[in-house]
């Protein structure tokens, strides 16, 4: 790959920072420090999966003052008894860099129990990739090995999730499993590979609104996720496939622009 030239001091601190900033925020649920003993135990979140064999669903990333900062594309592949779930973003700094953050998780197609992570976040100035394998035991605990590159830097590591665990980085398609209906609350256990540690999640249906779609406007679900302080809220269509419809992840908001059903 060819580099573009190197930059003012200014622009490297930037593009370097921003980076950080995409692998630290726009992981799909950031750890953030809080206690989990208010949490009820884990259980699985998984009651219904309605998407087709192929979907490909095109955001547009604004910020805190609606100004479009990039795009996110949401795309879902089937191969046999396996989804490959794929987050691709693309940001812009303000220097005219663009930032790319492509992430790919394979899970279980019925159960979404993940399987195999793959993450390749890149800026002009700095590159983080990561890795890893799943393996769950005879009694469901689901374990990850971890090999994290960052800018040259490897570390490998295992990380202990239990039971009902799945990857933080499938969490846009774990609650569109949900069985929607009004003040619905559960648990599960998220695994961000990239922080190399585990947490509990608490979701909830919190009722219904109305917001405005590529085709019109959509009545959807609004699904409040916690993990840890954290708030991240999600609105899915109320009627299958529920797709995702817009999505608050302070400070960005991901609105859905385009459907793509065919390869």
């Amino acid at each position: 790959m060819t580099r573009p030239p190197t930059p003012s001091f200014p622009r490297r601190r930037e593009s370097r920072a921003f980076l950080l900033l995409v692998v630290a925020s726009l992981a799909v649920l950031v750890a953030a420090c809080g206690s989990e003993s208010n949490f009820d135990d884990p259980e699985d979140p998984v009651a219904q999966i309605a998407w087709p064999d192929f979907e490909r669903l095109h955001y547009n990333i604004l910020d805190q003052t609606d100004v479009l900062r990039g795009t996110l594309v949401l795309e879902t592949i089937r191969q046999d008894d396996v989804y490959l779930l794929s987050l691709r973003f693309r940001l812009d700094t303000e220097s005219g860099e663009v930032v790319t953050d492509d992430v790919t998780v394979w899970v279980d197609a019925e159960s979404l129990q993940p399987i195999r992570y793959e993450r390749h976040a890149e800026s002009s100035e700095k590159t983080v990739i990561a890795e890893a394998e799943y393996r769950a035991d005879g009694d469901g605990e689901v374990s990850a090995y971890v090999v994290l590159d960052d800018d040259g830097e490897v570390t490998e590591e295992t990380v202990e999730a239990g039971v009902f665990a799945f990857d933080n980085d499938s969490s846009a398609w774990l609650w569109r499993t949900l069985a929607f209906e009004q003040d619905l609350e559960l648990t599960y256990r998220s695994v961000n590979v990239v922080q190399r540690r585990s947490q509990l999640v608490q979701v909830a249906v919190r009722g219904q609104d109305t917001l405005r779609g590529p085709d019109g406007d959509v009545v959807v679900w609004q699904v409040v996720a916690t993990p840890g302080v954290e708030v991240s809220r999600a609105w899915y269509e109320i009627d299958p496939p529920h797709r995702l419809i817009r999505w608050d992840q302070q400070p960005r908001r991901f609105i859905l622009t385009r459907i793509e059903t065919e390869p």
